[in-house]
């Protein structure tokens, strides 16, 4: 790694803060990457779409299991999630809600019917349901609509698509004229776009979020990247040195680059470490770290040697 991509870190702090303080660092760690970067900003391109001049923009954010989807929304949703409250109106900028499984038209607007305060989403038909839901869309001001697990509107089990709740949801998009950006897993959920030519149309932007890689230079670079992030994030008073080569690999091995479970083994590892009062995370902690979570990743244990 290139010395300039090396940040000097003051740690000194670290010197005086108890053992519960650090631990609580780690908790509530959260590095973002630049793809986690520049699917926030495609959220944030379909958010602003319902009044700019290019027109709406609806997207698709796919990746596999783990890769940092429902972190993706939670961080959203933390910038931009404002209800505001009045004597006759409630507004809420955003609508999120995630798909049930299997998914089927009335539970789908049951949903999100609550989700906007609907006194009682059971009651009516269904034609009825769906006109409160876009009545409480436009009343609520709703700016931007999410929708996580979008691959349950097709039917794991025989892989057919619900085209009754895929045309309802169509239905509404054109209705009250709101972005839609849908999270699901790699290429299922696309399916689901795919098998219906308006939502095609509809969601001309497709943005993958792939685990890491080490294909190639470019990919190894990311990859080392993101563990120098970390580490400058670790709160001990010498650096863990994630990104070296005796240890960045092993980590890849472990967990497939995949953002979750490496984030779960950085985070146990640097527990273990703060428990045993050392300075910086030990191949010995990854090593412990990953006999306790034994299914973790690729279940192999790369420290173990």
């Amino acid at each position: 790694m290139p010395q300039e991509d090396i940040k000097p870190i003051d740690r000194s702090d670290y010197a005086s803060m108890d053992e519960a303080a650090r631990l609580k660092i780690i908790r509530d760690l959260r590095v973002y990457h630049p793809r986690f970067n520049r699917a926030l900003e495609i959220m944030r391109l379909c958010h602003k779409s319902k009044t700019s001049g290019v027109g709406l923009q609806c997207a698709i954010i796919e990746g596999l299991p783990g890769v940092g989807k429902s972190e993706l929304i939670k961080a959203y949703l933390k910038d931009y999630h404002e209800v505001t409250y009045s004597k006759d109106s409630t507004i809420r900028k955003i609508l999120s809600a995630e798909i049930s499984s299997p998914a089927k038209i009335n539970s789908f607007v049951e949903d999100m019917l609550a989700k906007l305060g609907d006194y009682n989403p059971t009651s009516g038909t269904r034609g009825n349901k769906n006109t409160r839901l876009v009545e409480l869309i436009n009343d609520c001001g709703v700016e931007l609509i999410i929708l996580d697990e979008f691959q349950h509107f097709m039917n794991r089990h025989n892989q057919k698509v619900n085209y009754e709740v895929a045309d309802c949801f169509k239905s509404i998009i054109n209705r009250t004229n709101v972005p839609v950006v849908l999270f699901g897993i790699q290429d299922d959920a696309y399916t689901v776009i795919k098998s219906n030519s308006q939502l095609k149309d509809r969601f001309s932007i497709r943005f993958n979020l792939n685990p890491f890689g080490l294909e190639d230079n470019e990919r190894v670079r990311e990859f080392r990247m993101l563990l120098h992030r970390i580490d400058d994030e670790l709160p001990f008073l010498e650096r863990s040195n994630l990104a070296d080569p005796a240890i960045f690999q092993r980590l890849y091995d472990a967990t497939n680059g995949v953002m979750r479970p490496l984030m779960k083994l950085i985070g146990e590892a640097a527990s273990n470490a703060i428990m045993a009062s050392r300075d910086r995370i030990e191949l010995e902690d990854f090593k412990q770290a990953m006999i306790m979570h034994n299914c973790l990743g690729t279940g192999k244990n790369p420290f173990a040697a």
